[in-house]
């Protein structure tokens, strides 16, 4: 009876230490990063709503400089005006999750 009960909790101790497999996917998505002339530039990403690039107003502040701006992986037009003036109007080519720099003259 001893040597059943043992067997019994031998076997309870092996299965809960079975091996788990699983797959971990991260999320879909990619970044941009705008370096150069910056300040008061304004950015359109395919038909989004556009956004202005501006100076930061304090040291604690980010810049896009040092600020990613996350969009899905993929083609996208990037369309940048500063003035009314377009100075950049570049399509690219997204892949996942890797950061572009987009140069403003």
């Amino acid at each position: 009876m001893k040597k059943a009960l043992l067997a019994i909790v031998a076997c309870f101790v092996l299965s809960a230490c079975g091996y788990q497999e699983g797959v971990i996917q991260r999320a879909e998505r990619s970044y941009l990063k705008f370096t150069g002339n910056w300040p008061n530039a304004v950015v359109q990403i395919d038909s989004m709503q556009p956004f202005t690039l501006l100076p930061p107003t304090g040291d604690s502040k980010p810049s896009p400089d040092n600020t990613l701006y996350q969009t899905s992986p993929g083609r996208h037009r990037i369309l940048v005006t500063r003035g009314g003036v377009m100075v950049v109007d570049r399509v690219v080519v997204l892949d996942n999750q890797v950061t572009m720099e987009v140069q403003i003259p």
